[in-house]
């Protein structure tokens, strides 16, 4: 693939996303971590809802660059919830049974008539529109997200970024250049191709990675 082709379909996963988890390798450690930094300063400025999911320490040294910055250390777990607007009934008892893998709820007492629509379910948790991996050559690289990370790669957007050459090219999309000394020059250099503004914020941390 050329690479104007993969700078745009880049940028095109970036401007699509709403909600961005950026996962820094644990293994490459403060160059990984800062390039996450200053990607996260950039898609914040653009309006997105950006997370940095790392599961070590901050690195040492990159203390000053993580002001006001949103990080999990790791995925959480998605659940199903039920809702059930029983005002109006006399119902005062729940109870539930397991059969055959079936989960069953018993509300009572009820009304023949109860109005079904007032049984409400969602789903919460991670909702990520896109996950991007920073020098993360494979999902063993990202330390106890790794689980979670791989069951992701297989329904989700992985934008899959790298300079390392052993880079297993995991992912929906992957941009390996290993012509770039360090993960942070990478994105400082990519960030205009995806339309993204380097700020002073994201200057600095990139610049700090770059110096590491």
């Amino acid at each position: 693939m050329a690479e104007f082709d993969i700078d745009t379909k880049t940028k095109e996963m970036l401007i699509s996303a709403r909600k961005v988890a950026i996962v820094p390798s644990v293994v490459d450690g403060a160059d990984s971590f800062a390039a996450a930094v200053g990607l996260y300063r950039m898609l914040s400025s653009k309006g997105k809802e950006a997370s940095i999911l790392y599961p070590g320490t901050v690195p040492a040294g990159l203390e000053g660059i993580t002001e006001g910055i949103n990080i999990s250390t790791s995925m959480g777990n998605r659940s199903l919830v039920v809702s059930i607007d029983y005002s109006g009934t006399t119902a005062s008892k729940v109870n539930y049974t397991t059969e055959n893998d079936v989960l069953s709820f018993y509300l009572t007492p009820i009304d023949h008539d109860f109005d079904l629509s007032k049984v409400k379910t969602e789903i919460t948790g991670p909702d990520y529109d896109l996950y991007v991996t920073i020098g993360v050559q494979s999902p063993e690289d990202t330390g106890a997200l790794r689980d979670h990370l791989q069951a992701e790669i297989l329904k989700s957007k992985v934008l899959n970024i790298d300079n390392n050459s052993l880079n297993t090219r995991f992912g929906t999309l992957y941009l390996v250049d290993a012509s770039m000394k360090s993960l942070s020059l990478l994105v400082l250099n990519k960030a205009p191709k995806w339309d993204l503004v380097i700020d002073q914020r994201s200057a600095k941390a990139l610049t700090t990675g770059i110096s590491r």
